[in-house]
This record gives C-alpha cells, structure tokens and sequence, in this order.
C-alpha cells in the first residue's frame, strides 16, 4: 500500500469507490466515501507519484458555530484513532493516519477502512448530541 494505485485497488477491494487524482501541488489523493460523505486518502513521504510511506484518511466539514476547539478537545481526550481539529477558518477536520511501511494484508487495511467509517459515524452522532443540546440550552439575557 504504499503505491496510491494499489490504495484505490484495496479500497475498491474492501467494496468503497475510489478515484485517485492528483492536487494542484501534483500529490497524488484518493477521493472515496462512507456514510454519505465524501472523505479522501492524503499519501505523505511520496518518491514521486509512488512509495509513499504513509497516508491519511480525512474529512472536511464546513464552518458551523458549534466547530470549537472545545468540541474538538472533548473528542480528542477519549479517541485514539479518529481525531479532528478546527482550521483559522472554522472548517472541521477529522483524520485517522496508517503508515504504509512494513506492508498490510488486504484484510487490515479493509479493518482500517471500516474502523474510519465507525468512528466517521461515532463522530456524527456525537455532533448530532452537541447540536441537540445547545438547541435544547435557552439562550442568556
């Protein structure tokens, strides 16, 4: 897995589109998705177009109030894997990281793959929860 093409094989393999592309800096990306929502596998330490020693699955959300570091912290201190961040423009990011050295079984990396469409899940449900409660919250005077 660490040639994108072979990434886009397995996930295809593991029953999830993919399409690899490549970014306005000439990296290659995978755009795929899961649950509904588009996510894309970013490769990182590339030699060119190929060996690549790690990649990323990632998710971007548009900017929404409910987008604090204070959200983000609350996931962050009880999840080891999917972690999410806010950008200076209030964009949500959520990321899970494999490395690609040493190899990975069509079988990991399809746990991998579900394991990230779990915790996109978890990480909905946990929006959903926050944005029901802050509803629920009457406003100060």
């Amino acid at each position: 897995l660490r040639q994108p093409g072979n990434v886009v094989t397995a996930l295809q393999a593991a029953g999830y589109r993919a399409e690899l592309k490549i970014n306005k800096q000439g990296e290659p990306y995978i755009l795929s998705g899961v649950n509904g929502s588009s996510f894309t596998v970013e490769f990182y330490g590339c030699d060119g177009l190929k060996d690549c020693g790690s990649f990323q699955f990632a998710s971007w959300y548009k900017k929404d109030p409910l987008y604090t570091p204070a959200l983000t912290n609350e996931w962050n201190a009880t999840k080891r894997f999917l972690k999410v961040g806010v950008d200076s423009d209030g964009d949500l990011r959520e990321f899970l990281d494999a490395t690609a050295i040493g190899g990975m079984t069509q079988a990991q990396f399809a746990d991998l793959v579900d394991w990230y469409a779990q915790m996109d899940s978890d990480f909905a449900k946990f929006v959903e929860t926050k944005r029901a409660a802050a509803k629920a919250t009457p406003a100060r005077k």
